[in-house]
């Protein structure tokens, strides 16, 4: 892409008229190099306007810019809009196939997953980590070149808009959507809005080719492929069997297979059966795909267990919600073992907070042979010992011995249980 062909696609107003090619687009001057072209964007804790001479300095040959600084700026009415127009220009340069994720649960190990099972026949181009909003997604797509042949994307959101905003810079050719919980409710208001705002993600497909979890009260209703365990989906898993360190089900297609996933909790078996479907979609043999699930390894923080001496520990603190804590809490039912929960809060629930923190005793009443202790805000209504922080806490931990426990460490990533494991591990 050329610098006179940015500036058209952004509608810019600029002094600058060169067809040299640009080198890449960023919106970190951290990141910048010769040659590349910066986008300046506004955020509520920073303004990308004021670092415009530091990018040039470090090499940018233009700035896309609300204010015209100096000669390499390129004027535009909104930065965020230029962001989203470079992304979808750059999609739609390579007409290759985009599967978009999107749900409340499940979303990275979903497209993980996905990414290794498709990475046995094509090139591959995913978001990394956590990098599902507009900023995320449309750098991901300043990557998209001539040698890929698919790209999974992962779509998050926290507003009413979002999803529709990267359906409609991203173009799906089909869409994965895992469930419908309570994640960010506090910004949505109720459920009813969180399917309208996942289910947006149709919007900027051609086609709607649509795989779902069938069990979802709410996204059953859909038309697409559903998978799930209830017997009307159209992939099903059966003989589920749990264990410590792994789970394994049957699925049917010719004929029976086995899929063994090297990970605990039966609550990733809808987020397989998404990517087995796809992967078949795509034409990936169910040997390979197989192959590929069973040697898949779960991102930092989601449900990785470390033994350490007399202890095994299950770090599950990348996030939180209802439905993953409780899923969390339902796997220690298969342990004998005595445990230790540690829970921090979970955030941006809104009103809902504390009624949704209460609900959790319901579900810790189940477990036998345990000790609860809670970290934050509105855990103080999870019944357990209470610390503000987790500073507090580890305080406290210190005075004692522990040995021959099950460790299972679940918050959201701002109430920062990662501390505790560093310590305990």
């Amino acid at each position: 892409m050329t610098l006179n062909e940015v500036i058209k696609i952004v509608n810019g107003k600029t002094k600058l008229n060169s067809n040299e090619e640009i080198k890449r687009i960023k919106t970190d001057t951290r990141k910048i190099e010769k040659g590349d072209v910066f986008i300046a964007l506004k955020g509520k804790n920073y303004d990308g306007n004021s670092f415009v001479e530091e990018a040039i300095k470090k090499g940018a040959i233009a700035c896309i810019t609300e204010y015209e600084k100096n000669d390499r700026c390129i004027k535009v009415d909104s930065t965020i809009k230029s962001l989203f127009a470079l992304g979808n220009y750059i999609r739609n340069k390579y007409n290759i196939p985009l599967v978009a994720i999107t749900g409340s649960n499940g979303k990275t190990t979903t497209k993980d997953l996905l990414y290794n099972v498709l990475s046995t026949r094509y090139n591959v181009l995913k978001n990394e980590g956590n990098k599902n909003n507009i900023i995320g997604v449309s750098e991901t797509l300043f990557k998209l070149n001539s040698n890929h042949d698919i790209v999974v994307m992962e779509f998050g959101s926290n507003h009413i808009g979002e999803i529709r905003q990267l359906s409609l810079m991203c173009n799906p050719t089909l869409a994965i959507i895992t469930n419908i919980g309570s994640s960010h409710i506090g910004h949505f208001k109720n459920k009813k809005n969180i399917f309208k705002e996942k289910t947006s993600i149709i919007d900027g497909m051609y086609n709607k080719k649509l795989i779902v979890n069938g069990d979802d009260k709410y996204l059953k209703k859909l038309k697409g492929i559903r998978c799930g365990l209830n017997k009307k989906n159209d992939l099903i898993a059966y003989n589920i069997e749990e264990y410590i360190d792994y789970i394994s089900f049957n699925i049917y297609l010719d004929k029976e297979y086995k899929i063994v996933f090297n990970n605990p909790g039966v609550h990733f078996i809808n987020n397989i059966l998404l990517v087995i479907k796809t992967g078949l979609y795509y034409n990936i043999s169910i040997e390979d795909i197989i192959e590929s699930i069973n040697n898949y390894t779960l991102t930092n923080m989601r449900m990785n267990i470390v033994r350490n001496g007399s202890n095994t520990i299950i770090n599950d603190c990348y996030n939180s919600s209802l439905e993953s804590l409780s899923a969390g809490i339902n796997y220690l039912k298969n342990i004998n073992q005595e445990k230790i929960l540690v829970i921090g809060d979970i955030l941006e629930l809104g009103k809902h907070s504390k009624k949704i923190h209460k609900k959790i005793n319901r579900i810790l009443k189940k477990l036998n042979n345990k000790e609860v202790f809670t970290i934050g805000e509105y855990s103080k209504y999870i019944n357990g010992k209470h610390f503000k922080t987790v500073d507090d806490f580890i305080k406290y931990i210190k005075l004692f011995s522990i040995q021959n426990k099950y460790i299972y460490i679940k918050g959201s990533r701002r109430i920062n249980l990662d501390k505790f494991y560093d310590y305990i591990k």
